[in-house]
């Protein structure tokens, strides 16, 4: 299952390095009346544990909404960053959003959620929650951007483990 789906985002890699992206190593405020959102998952090999973290700031760069988790259980990684892309998505859509930009640095993630493939998997059926509930959005964008360009959520992911849930 997990080499089918390496295999999908593999063979679609080349679409994400055509300069589309030429500017996703650094983070970027988004335009005028958006709202960027980064997300980032987390393993904890340790403690059993997963987490994700998510950061929203405005069009001046300021901070609207930071949420973390973290659940018990061993996971892939991928599983952690698609869990953590729906979290992110159920709270743009519990707060009626528009005009989002959701980035991340899980690129399997980005690239499964833009493709119509079907993966009977566990992932596959997390991505198809994720399709969903951007099916109810409006004006919402996910994209891959470097790790460096997804500082603050790599961080609050980091720390979902730590905390209590926030």
């Amino acid at each position: 299952m997990v080499l089918e789906q390496w295999t999908v985002a593999r063979s679609q890699q080349s679409r994400f390095q055509t300069g589309v992206f030429l500017h996703c190593n650094l983070w970027r405020k988004p335009t005028s009346f958006q709202v960027k959102v980064n997300v980032d998952g987390a393993i904890f090999e340790a403690y059993q544990r997963f987490g994700f973290g998510c950061v929203a700031r405005d069009s001046n760069g300021r901070l609207i909404e930071a949420i973390s988790a973290s659940r018990s259980g061993i996971v892939f990684p991928e599983i952690a960053e698609i869990i953590g892309m729906k979290e992110a998505l159920s709270s743009v859509k519990d707060k009626g959003w528009e005009n989002v930009i959701i980035e991340s640095d899980a690129l399997m993630v980005v690239q499964a959620i833009h493709s119509s493939v079907t993966m009977p998997s566990q992932f596959g059926l997390l991505v198809v929650d994720c399709r969903l509930i951007l099916l109810s959005l409006r004006n919402i964008s996910i994209s891959f951007v470097y790790r460096s360009a997804n500082k603050a959520a790599h961080c609050v992911a980091r720390g979902s483990c730590f905390m209590s849930d926030f």
